[in-house]
């Protein structure tokens, strides 16, 4: 099981910036997991189709290879984080919404470090303080507050309509 999570820790840091290549002292440094381990994890992921082998000088480097299994597993891991940090559950207690919605680049695991994570509240505006939100996630987040779908326009509706309800019911007809 810890070997397991030492491969996640890593995959992680390539969904925090998935267009950047790092070098296995790099992971090694920022995952603080030993150098062999690294390497080792790294290889498999690289086999299981996960990252990209760069060459670029003496030594590769690795990227995300963003394709569809990747991209499931980083939305995977966006909703966990966003429960995880605790921005849902603040979001409920303050604003007592009729549904809470990731939409966006995130709801479909294509979202990078210049972009951000959006959310839909189904609610009156209330002010919250999203900024150790954004420090947790390693991304901006914009929240759009709007207690009646009827106001919103149709393509707003659709997006919605196509991204991930994370707490209550959409209700778009």
């Amino acid at each position: 099981m810890y070997q397991t999570f030492n491969r996640y820790k890593i995959l992680r840091v390539f969904f925090d910036e998935p267009n950047r290549n790092f070098h296995l002292r790099e992971l090694e440094r920022i995952t603080s997991i030993s150098l062999p381990s690294v390497k080792h994890h790294v290889e498999i992921l690289w086999k299981s189709g996960f990252l990209q082998k760069v060459k670029n000088g003496v030594y590769h480097s690795y990227k995300a290879s963003l394709n569809d299994t990747y991209r499931r597993l980083k939305n995977n891991d966006l909703l966990m984080r966003l429960e995880e940090c605790g921005l849902i559950k603040e979001i409920e207690e303050r604003c007592t919404p009729n549904c809470i919605v990731l939409y966006g680049s995130g709801a479909e695991g294509r979202d990078d470090e210049r972009g951000d994570i959006d959310l839909f509240i189904q609610s009156k505006e209330q002010k919250i303080d999203i900024r150790p939100y954004e420090k947790s996630l390693k991304r901006k987040i914009s929240l759009l507050f709007e207690p009646s779908m009827d106001k919103l326009e149709g393509g707003l509706k659709n997006t919605l309509a196509n991204g991930i309800v994370l707490r209550g019911f959409l209700k778009v007809i």
